[in-house]
Order: C-alpha cells, then structure tokens, then sequence
C-alpha cells in the first residue's frame, strides 16, 4: 500500500546547501571501503568505453562537417579552428551528459549492487528477503524500464530546449540554464533511483518523491553535472553518484523518522544484523 509522503519543508531545506557535495561523499565513501570497489569495476569500466566512443565519434564527425562547410581556402583556416573548439567543448558537454545518462542505464545491476552495500555497511544490517531469481529479473527489469524512460524523456526536452535559440539576445543563456536544470534532475533521478527501485516504488511514485523535495534533489543532481562536465572525472562518476544518492536517500528517510512522517512506497523491511 502506497504510504504518506511528508511535505514538511524544514525536513528537507537544510539538506538544499549540503545536497550538492552528497557525490564527493559518494567518492570519500568508496575510497574508505574497498568491499565496493569490486562492485565499481564494472560501472567504471563500462563508463570508459562509452566515454572513448563519444569523444572519438564527437570529434571525428565535427571536423569533417565543418571541412565541408568551410572548403580548402586559406583564410577559413582561422573561423574552422574557432568554431571547432567552440563546437567541440558544446559536443563534449552535452555527450558527457547523455554518456552518462546512457552508462548509469546499462550498468543499473551493477549500480543497484553498489547501493545496497553501501546501506548494509551504513545500516550493519541486511535484508532478510529470500532469494528468488524471478524477483531479481523482474526488480531489474523495472529498474532498467524506468531508465529508459527517462533517458528518452531527457533527450526529448533537450530537443525541445533547443527552441529557447529563437528568444532574441539571451536565448543562448535560456537554453544553458534549461539544459543544465534538465541535467541535474535526471541525474538525480537516476541516483537515487537505486535505493527507490529496491523499495519497489513505481514511477510515479520516484516522480513524486522527488517533486517533494525538489530543490535538495536538484542539488544533488547539480553536483553531479559539474563532475559530469569535467572530461577524466566524468566516467568515474557513477560509482561515486550512486552511494552520494543511496547516503541521500537514507538521510532522507532518517529526517522523516525523526519527524514521525514516512517515506511513499516503504514497506518495513525484516533486517538481521549483518554477520
């Protein structure tokens, strides 16, 4: 049964300051605890790959493109190197972006793996849940459909976004602003996504939670754009983003404890302590 979500600002105002450093929490979090990093690995490596094939492809296509624009004359030579690097430092935000988005979705059982670990060292319990192979494939599969979604909702206001170009002199500015406000949300999302999906909220519920506490969410998710935006950094940011949004979440349902509210789509879980 879908339970109460607390609305109470002053549970969640003073995580607004803090909630963008939760990634670089994320990171001093794993470095302390080397059980994780097996659990790492497969994100990490996962990320790399997809980060080497963005920049090649980026790279590749934009200095073709813009040779066809710009034929062999000589005094082109100057405007194709400005609109390269112009163009390229575009491409390459953007890509770090969607790359990102893109990597959190394909590594999702990996990530789910990292978040509830970090839980059990946070919590020194475990969930006594028998195993059964048919709830893990169809957990899975929620938490990977879910993905999808959103990462085909993201790229279709970026698309939209795009129409901001036409308000005369700060249509530029506009669109930025939309676009890293769009960034943030998502990449929030997808973070705290692992310890919702293994609550088994729907995605309305994850929808709603998040719209609750919107303005420590998109301070999180802010973080997590300027790691994104960092070329090297962003492909260790996974690993990182998922125990900032696992050690979030779980601040967030021990501020709600605290006021006697409850967290929408918790059910009391049986714990053991953690042998």
């Amino acid at each position: 049964m879908t339970q109460a979500v607390s609305n109470e600002p002053s549970v969640f105002d003073r995580k607004v300051v803090s909630s963008p450093l939760y990634v670089l929490r994320g990171a001093a979090f794993l470095l302390k605890h080397p059980v994780l990093w097996k659990f790492a690995a497969a994100p990490l490596l996962i990320g790399a790959v997809l980060l080497g094939i963005c920049c090649y492809l980026a790279f590749s296509y934009l200095t073709a493109l813009i040779g066809r624009f710009m034929g062999d004359q000589t005094h082109w030579v100057v405007i194709y190197y400005i609109l390269a690097v112009i163009l390229g430092l575009f491409l390459l935000i953007v890509s770090c972006f969607v790359f990102t988005l893109v990597a959190t979705t394909i590594a999702a059982p990996f990530n789910d793996l990292i978040s509830e670990k970090t839980e059990q060292l946070i919590t020194g319990k475990v969930t006594e849940t028998p195993f059964s192979l048919l709830r893990l494939i169809r957990d899975s599969a929620r938490g990977i459909g879910h993905s999808v979604v959103v990462l085909g909702i993201y790229l279709g206001l970026l698309l939209l976004a795009l129409a901001l170009w036409l308000i005369p002199v700060v249509g530029g500015a506009v669109h930025m602003t939309a676009t890293v406000l769009l960034s943030a949300f998502f990449l929030a999302y997808e973070y705290l996504g692992c310890p919702m999906d293994r609550r088994r909220f729907s995605f309305k519920e994850k929808m709603r939670f998040m719209r609750s506490r919107l303005k420590p969410c998109i301070g999180f998710g802010l973080g997590n754009v300027v790691v994104a935006s960092v070329p090297v950094l962003n492909f260790l940011l996974i690993p990182a983003a998922v125990v900032g949004g696992t050690l979030l979440f779980m601040d967030f349902e021990s501020a709600l404890g605290r006021s006697g509210a409850k967290v929408e789509g918790c059910e009391p879980a049986t714990a053991v302590d953690s042998m």
